[in-house]
């Protein structure tokens, strides 16, 4: 324990007068010694930081790092030892000021420093959109970390979105590592957004910390959503609000059933070819499509089928993907983006899931918000 000076080890350092004071009839100035050592490096996260006073008592203990943030802490009854509550950050260094008095009432003060060790594990992001981009207005943020968070609170505060147009959204924890940021309703077309996430030095939890501060601009392009419906097997695109294309299409036979909910187009291809090796089907099959839009990472596409025309705006009989004629796929693939939405209605087919790419926009909004972990 470091009730004293002479408690700690021989290497203790303290402010004091020399012991001449006492053959002049006045008590010693206070002795102050502090756990780390003046000067320690590499000091370990847990490790214990205290401030002890011998012949007095501390009036003034504070431990600051360079931004002069304080580190919390209390004093016992006697106010002999200052003990911190408040974590270490890595690779930091920390100022100590304190000061005590003795029975005269005569002051004493110390100035020590010690550094922190680097973080044994760091906390590495990946984010979606990229930098510039510009997007669909059911694109989410995605903000992957390369570690489980266990503090979600502490790392979901360093994350701040701000919108050149009003915007209500929240942010929603799609597992222990990937968290989600989507409006109430899609966002407001030609939005340029800025994604701040400082998460230098942010306790996740678990010994991971944050390690560096990161900040993404990208912007929402015009609004292009189509409602695929497999009842009356047709597709239409409204660009900005207008309907500007009706397509016929065919989906998901019985037991291939496409997915039923909204999605979000993640990826453009073309010359794609679909295999039955892909979806693990008996049939041997090897089909060129000249125009391809992911929707799902499962496989669902929105894409040229010229092999299906004659079931297209009549009858379901494709894998699970909506097949089109080439003319109307070409139309598609260029007058959307990754971002756009794709609202299906299929009552036979299987809901959407959260983590198929992004089903985000399947949640209520109470549903969502109920996923962030501040409340």
């Amino acid at each position: 324990m470091l009730a004293a000076c002479t408690a700690l080890a021989a290497g203790c350092t303290g402010s004091g007068a020399p012991d001449n004071d006492k053959d002049k009839g006045r008590a010693p100035l206070a002795r102050i010694a502090t756990n780390p050592l003046d000067n320690a490096v590499a000091v370990g996260l847990h490790t214990p930081v205290r401030v002890a006073a011998s012949g007095g008592m501390l009036t003034r203990v504070r431990v600051t790092d360079p931004t002069g943030h304080a580190l919390t802490g209390s004093l016992n009854p006697a106010r002999t030892t200052w003990t911190a509550t408040g974590a270490l950050v890595p690779a930091e260094v920390y100022s100590v000021q304190a000061q005590a008095v003795n029975r005269d009432g005569k002051s004493s003060q110390t100035s020590r420093t010690f550094s922190t060790t680097q973080p044994s594990k760091a906390l590495n992001t990946d984010v979606m959109p990229r930098e510039g981009a510009e997007v669909g207005v059911a694109m989410p943020i995605a903000v992957r970390f390369s570690a489980a968070v266990r503090n979600r609170a502490a790392v979901e505060k360093r994350l701040q979105v701000k919108t050149s147009r009003p915007v209500v959204g929240a942010w929603h924890w799609i597992s222990p590592s990937e968290i989600h940021y989507r409006p109430k309703t899609y966002w407001p077309a030609h939005t340029r957004v800025t994604l701040s996430a400082d998460l230098d030095k942010v306790n996740a939890g678990a010994d991971v910390w944050g390690t560096a501060n990161l900040t993404r601009n990208f912007e929402i392009g015009n609004s292009v959503v189509t409602k695929v419906d497999l009842v009356d097997h047709h597709a239409r695109t409204y660009i900005d609000g207008k309907l500007e294309r009706t397509i016929a299409v065919t989906g998901g036979k019985p037991g291939w059933e496409t997915r039923q909910g909204t999605k979000v187009i993640i990826d453009k291809q073309t010359d794609y070819v679909f295999t039955n090796e892909m979806i693990g089907v008996p049939e041997s099959y090897s089909l060129l499509s000249q125009y391809a839009i992911r929707v799902t990472v499962s496989g669902e596409f929105l894409h040229t089928a010229e092999w299906s025309t004659g079931s297209q705006g009549n009858s379901n009989v494709s894998h699970g993907c909506v097949g089109m004629n080439l003319e109307d796929s070409d139309w598609l693939f260029h007058h959307t983006r990754i971002g756009d939405p794709v609202e299906v209605h299929n009552p036979a087919g299987p809901r959407m899931e959260l983590t198929n790419g992004y089903g985000d926009w399947n949640l209520s909004w109470t549903q969502w918000k109920a996923g962030s972990a501040l409340g």
